[in-house]
């Protein structure tokens, strides 16, 4: 089958529903897929399991106790700024996905994998790009939603093109992004089932729903802005085996 590298190829995609660990997961992985399939017409819905409340960047900017609803807040910017309507909290707590009944965490995507029936479902692999442990847990309750639910989806894993990590490592001196992983999936561009690399609007639209999210982007945006039309310039993704 052949890569997915177009706007027009997004459209073979249909209906689209990311389901992601935290704010700035679905656009940093998936934001300029996203506003191509609405630019297509297509229906994009993305599902965040928390708030991201544990990722404090600046306490004196926005403090701890406050980062929830910070957080919820840039989203609702970042939502507008790709166009995209449909969206979902699942309202658990960041850092403890884990720790979350797996069955009642399943059943309440696989309800919104029935009201969607989306043809598509982006999310992340079980290395969880990072190795974080809450994208290790939503990549799991994807995965069983989606074989629970009425109409399953193709399943599409995040990964890093060759180029995208060797520009990561260069620029991630400080911010450690691959801070419990020996090493994400990588693959060439030309294995990528998805292989998006984003031109002129659609890179600036990812660019600024990025930046507004500054309670978690601001200090990657500044550390990697050398690297970000690489890093972030493509979205990459894998089938599920």
């Amino acid at each position: 089958m052949k890569s997915i590298t177009t706007v027009q190829d997004i459209a073979t995609l249909g209906t689209i529903m990311g389901i992601w660990a935290h704010p700035d997961d679905e656009t940093y992985s998936s934001g300029g897929i996203m506003a191509a399939a609405i630019q297509n017409g297509q229906k994009v819905v993305f599902i965040t399991a928390t708030k991201g409340e544990a990722g404090v960047q600046d306490e004196s900017r926005w403090p701890a106790d406050k980062l929830a609803g910070i957080r919820e807040e840039e989203l609702n910017v970042v939502r507008k700024i790709l166009g995209v309507d449909n969206h979902h909290w699942l309202d658990y707590s960041d850092g403890c996905c884990v720790d979350v009944d797996l069955s009642s965490a399943v059943d309440k995507i696989t309800k919104l994998i029935n009201d969607y029936s989306p043809d598509t479902i982006l999310t992340f692999g079980p290395d969880g790009m990072t190795g974080h442990l809450d994208h290790k847990t939503v990549s799991e309750w994807a995965g069983l939603a989606n074989k629970r639910a009425l109409k399953s989806a193709t399943i599409y894993h995040a990964i890093q093109t060759e180029e995208q990590y060797k520009s990561m490592l260069v620029a991630d001196k400080e911010l450690n992004v691959f801070f419990n992983i020996d090493q994400p999936q990588i693959y060439k561009d030309t294995d990528c089932d998805i292989c998006f690399c984003l031109k002129d609007e659609l890179y600036d639209i990812k660019i600024n729903a990025l930046r507004a999210m500054p309670s978690q982007t601001e200090t990657m945006l500044k550390k990697f802005s050398f690297v970000m039309p690489i890093t972030a310039g493509t979205e990459a993704f894998k089938k599920a085996e």
